[in-house]
């Protein structure tokens, strides 16, 4: 087979190998370096290969591939490679004595040694710019300006030999990858031995004004260092510390920040891995896990094991951590069958017992306990053998729910027949209501319009009888909306037509005729329109407003004159008590009491108002003067009666006796010697006694007076 023609621009690009034996390619005008083969340099075939989104891996001795999109992966060919791999037959070998030609060879599928590391060619990498390109290392980590010695495990610089390999050399550096100090051209074999026997010093790293390459450098030298994802920072730093790409980052913190980034990218990069790794083995698992009989839901993955492990699918899981993986997995989804199964079963079984309940006359007053004997005496329930293994739970559950539905068409049923009632309430309402507009406009209900009135008009009507027992507003309340509003509205039209008539002079008096109020409104402005009946009825509001108010102008003159009257009478009585000698109770008043009390000053004051101020105020000192005397006399003899009950109870002997004024107070009498000798004191102890209770008598009786100082009723 002929070699494939180069595309223009692939003359610019030659082909390296690292120590390790890995190529990569060098752009001499871009100055770049890349790990995967340029696009110009892929044949069709490889091209073909790239536009499919399936990756290859490789598993052991075996390959498999993953779908990029939908994750999907197989053991087998895909249908899509291989109609790629007959349409495009593999391309032939070139001389390798032409850098050219070499760079042009086809890699084929090109399959990587590491474990499960992609064999088919990887998406296309970022191109920053000429002077500054970075490229993918082997973990999948850009590289930096000078990562080359530190890819292959040292800081010796690589020269090409005559073989078209790279050999270490002092002087001279090949074109290192994605370097930001590039050489103009790679170096030739005779460059590179010459050099190469120089024996010149390590080169410097310098990466200033390069932060990418210099992480890009120090994410290599954690992968040449193996780090694993359980490393630390200080086991991760005590195994690379040595190392000068090391010192690529300045700072500690750009460090553990690269190696936390670094460890991110591996767990996730394993993740993934073993993600796909289980979804490869997932149909196996689940062939073995059926095809056994003796692995139930519930049995453990040491029982599986024993079992299956000597299978040829149980033996592709890389470690009993994997296999056990996948194995629960396969546990979780054969769980969740069986309950979808039992779920299925108990929900037919549950629709076939509500089937049957509601063949039956239920109501929202049948029990669980009759329904359940209905339906264990049901034919159709003994013929089901399905139904027998439902679980009464479940059979109670159904009965609830059909109960609820129950519940809920009867309560619509309730619903729609308070609705319909309300309605016909309503109705019934607004047929009254019409009624009692209509007597409205006919001028049969006004704003002084009385229930009594009203309802000799609408008792026998159909109307107001079919209001009359509903509930809510009774026909009552309905007239009082109506009266309300009409005597708002005569508030309104009463004040225009008194504004109106204030306006051309007149006054309005209680005495005002009606004849005189109608010539004054007779020349109405036009916006107030008024009928005749309702300026009747503001007529007849107004007078009966003024006439009110008199009667209240003259009842509060009358209780302010009264008042005065009284006090006068309480002056004129406290003036009688203080003459001397005091009044005669039994003389004439116009005889004897007049010449006695015409000097007082309460008396000329009294008698300037009326001449009967006086004579009550005598009448009313004497009737209290006499009832003071008759209740002394009782509190006298009510002592009286005390003291000889006292001594009856004490000297049974002296029953029937009574006790005298001047043995109130007395002592018991004392043996016949002593009498005489006693006897004045006895006599002076008891007058003393009666003094002393008359006092307080007479301090009750000023007390009483000043209690009862108001006039009775009717006595002014």
């Amino acid at each position: 087979m002929s070699t494939p023609s180069l595309r223009p621009d692939a003359s610019a690009w030659t082909e390296h190998k690292t120590a390790q034996g890995r190529a990569y390619w060098y752009n001499a005008a871009e100055r770049r370096s890349v790990w995967e083969k340029p696009a110009e340099l892929k044949t069709p075939r490889e091209r073909a290969l790239d536009s499919t989104p399936w990756k290859e891996y490789k598993s052991g001795e075996r390959s498999y591939y993953v779908h990029s999109v939908t994750k999907q992966s197989t053991w087998t060919l895909p249908s899509e490679l291989k109609h790629i791999l007959d349409q495009y037959p593999k391309d032939a070998p070139v001389d390798p004595s032409s850098s050219t030609a070499a760079s042009a060879a086809p890699a084929g599928l090109g399959i990587h040694t590491g474990t499960q590391s992609p064999i088919l060619p990887r998406s296309p990498l970022p191109v920053a710019s000429p002077a500054a390109s970075p490229f993918v290392g082997s973990g999948g980590f850009a590289v930096g300006p000078s990562q080359t010695a530190a890819r292959t495990g040292s800081s010796t610089p690589y020269s090409l030999n005559d073989s078209g390999h790279h050999t270490p050399t002092s002087s001279a550096l090949v074109p290192p990858p994605a370097s930001s100090r590039l050489p103009t051209r790679p170096p030739n074999n005779g460059a590179s031995a010459s050099a190469g026997a120089a024996g010149s010093p390590n080169p410097e790293f310098d990466f200033r004004g390069d932060k990418q390459g210099a992480e890009a450098a120090f994410m290599q030298l954690l992968e040449n260092a193996n780090v694993d994802v359980d490393w630390t920072w200080e086991t991760t730093m005590r195994a690379i510390i040595t190392d000068p790409l090391y010192k690529a980052l300045k700072s500690i913190a750009e460090r553990k920040a690269a190696f936390n980034n670094y460890v991110d990218r591996l767990r996730k990069k394993r993740a993934e891995e073993a993600a796909a790794r289980e979804q490869l083995l997932l149909p196996t698992f689940r062939q073995i896990v059926a095809g056994d009989p003796r692995i139930k839901s519930y049995s453990s993955f040491e029982t599986a094991k024993k079992w299956l492990s000597h299978t040829t699918g149980w033996k592709e899981a890389y470690s009993d951590e994997e296999a056990k993986r996948v194995y629960e997995i396969v546990m979780r989804e054969q769980k969740q069958k069986e309950q979808d199964a039992e779920k299925e079963v108990r929900v037919r079984n549950m629709e076939m017992l509500m089937s049957l309940l509601k063949t039956f006359e239920a109501d929202v007053t049948t029990r669980w306990r009759d329904a359940h004997r209905t339906v264990i005496e049901s034919p159709e329930y003994e013929e089901d053998p399905h139904l027998h293994k439902l679980e009464v739970k479940d059979m109670l559950s159904v009965f609830e729910e059909l109960m609820r539905g129950i519940e809920k068409d009867a309560e619509e049923t309730r619903k729609r027949g308070l609705d319909m009632k309300h309605r016909r309430e309503r109705k019934n309402r607004d047929a009254y209501k019409a009624l009692l507009h209509q007597l409205r406009d006919e001028g049969k209900i006004h704003a002084k319009s009385t229930w009594g009135q009203v309802f000799t008009l609408v008792k026998d009507d159909d109307r107001f009888l079919r209001v009359v027992g509903q509930p809510g507003s009774t026909p009552l309340d309905l007239f009082y909306d109506v009266v309300d509003d009409l005597d708002l509205a005569l508030e309104i039209q009463k004040d225009l037509v008194l504004q109106h008539v204030r306006s051309r002079g007149h006054e309005l008096k209680a005495t005002t005729t009606e004849s005189e109020f109608s010539d004054w409104t007779k020349d109405l402005p036009g916006d107030v329109n008024v009928s005749d009946q309702v300026l009747g009825e503001i007529f007849t509001v107004l007078v009966t407003n003024l006439q009110e108010e008199e009667e209240r102008r003259a009842a509060e003159d009358r209780r302010r004159l009264e008042r005065k009257f009284r006090h006068q009478i309480e002056d004129l009585r406290y003036a009688f008590k203080k003459l001397e000698p005091p009044l005669d109770l039994d003389a004439k008043y116009n005889e004897v009491i007049v010449s006695r009390i015409s000097s007082l000053v309460e008396y000329k004051d009294a008698v300037k108002d009326s001449d009967e101020i006086p004579r009550l105020a005598w009448e009313k000192f004497v009737r209290r003067q006499r009832e003071k005397v008759r209740e002394k006399e009782m509190m006298v003899r009510d002592t009286y009666d005390t003291c000889d009950s006292r001594k009856r109870k004490e000297h049974p002997d002296l029953h029937g006796r009574r006790c005298s004024s001047a043995s109130i107070h007395a002592k018991p009498e004392p043996p016949a010697p002593l009498a005489s000798a006693l006897a004045p004191a006895s006599a002076s102890a008891a007058t003393s006694a009666v003094s002393d209770l008359e006092s307080r008598k007479r301090a009750r009786t000023n007390a009483d007076d000043e209690d009862g100082s108001e006039l009775e009723e009717g006595e002014v």
